[in-house]
């Protein structure tokens, strides 16, 4: 069974999709089957890959609402959403519409739709039964998560097996970190035990400015000794900045940036996961 990883920060410009997006091409690189799902109502990692959100018809919205509704239909509406892009990585994308299943999520939450002693349809779990089906078929799943839609990022979290959360090297960016760590305690007390975090991924970081290096030694004085600090930043690059311009990850687009170290870093540091 393949690991599924979420990647989520309540803060926005942290560099979740970028992360998702350029993790998951690090490992394809290294030989691994890889599912991208993008978990956010703003398409970013869609739009990311190359694709418009608003043109897809078949998305993770069609995957969730199947998953409530038809279960035994799932593998027919995978079979239709999963896109092969030409980087070898697949896709569920996303678009507007999943602000949709998020509300039908939250109908289901407000009246009590689920009845006792079901906790396979509890609201919470949707895509925890949905993943069933992904996990024997990649090495990792990795999910992209919004600012928003809170019900949405629980279900990523409850079906993952870890947690990435970045953060920005600034300040005011590493405050978002205690918000993050109480929803991953409450799905864990509540619906997945064995969800873990893989760690504090620092990014946007510049090795010259002492704003950043104060902020790299802060986080690991606060959270280090409960929680593991990726070893290598994602150094700040323009390069980044561009590629979901031109719809490839850093390793199509600068493959020798700095950036690209730091993805291929952080990548041997997910593969020991597992």
């Amino acid at each position: 069974m393949g690991i599924v990883l979420s990647c989520c920060n309540f803060k926005g410009g942290v560099g979740k999709t970028t992360t998702i997006q350029n993790l998951g091409a690090a490992l394809c690189a290294a030989g691994k089957k890889v599912a991208l799902i993008d978990n956010d109502p703003q398409g970013n990692l869609t739009a990311a890959l190359g694709y418009t959100p608003a043109e897809q018809k078949y998305t993770l919205t069609n995957l969730l609402l199947s998953a409530i509704d038809y279960p035994e239909d799932i593998d027919i509406h995978l079979t239709r959403t999963i896109v092969h892009t030409e980087s070898s990585l697949d896709l569920i994308p996303a678009n507007h519409r999943l602000a949709d299943a998020a509300a039908r999520l939250q109908v289901m939450q407000l009246s009590q739709y689920n009845a006792v002693g079901d906790a396979g349809r509890a609201c919470e779990m949707i895509m925890s039964n949905l993943l069933v089906r992904l996990k024997s078929s990649y090495d990792f799943v990795l999910i992209d998560c919004g600012l928003k839609h809170e019900l949405l990022t629980v279900n990523a979290l409850a079906a993952s097996d870890y947690a990435i959360i970045p953060v920005q090297a600034h300040f005011l960016a590493s405050e978002g970190i205690p918000d993050v760590l109480d929803m991953v305690r409450s799905v864990q007390a509540r619906f997945n035990p064995k969800l873990k975090i893989a760690g504090i991924l620092l990014t946007m970081y510049q090795s010259r400015p002492q704003l950043c290096q104060s902020v790299r030694e802060s986080v690991g004085e606060i959270y280090g000794g409960n929680f593991h600090v990726f070893d290598r930043p994602i150094e700040y690059s323009i390069k980044v900045a561009e590629c979901p311009a031109v719809g490839k990850s850093i390793f199509e687009h600068a493959p020798r940036n700095v950036a690209a170290e730091s993805y291929r870093s952080l990548a041997e540091e997910v593969l020991r996961l597992g």
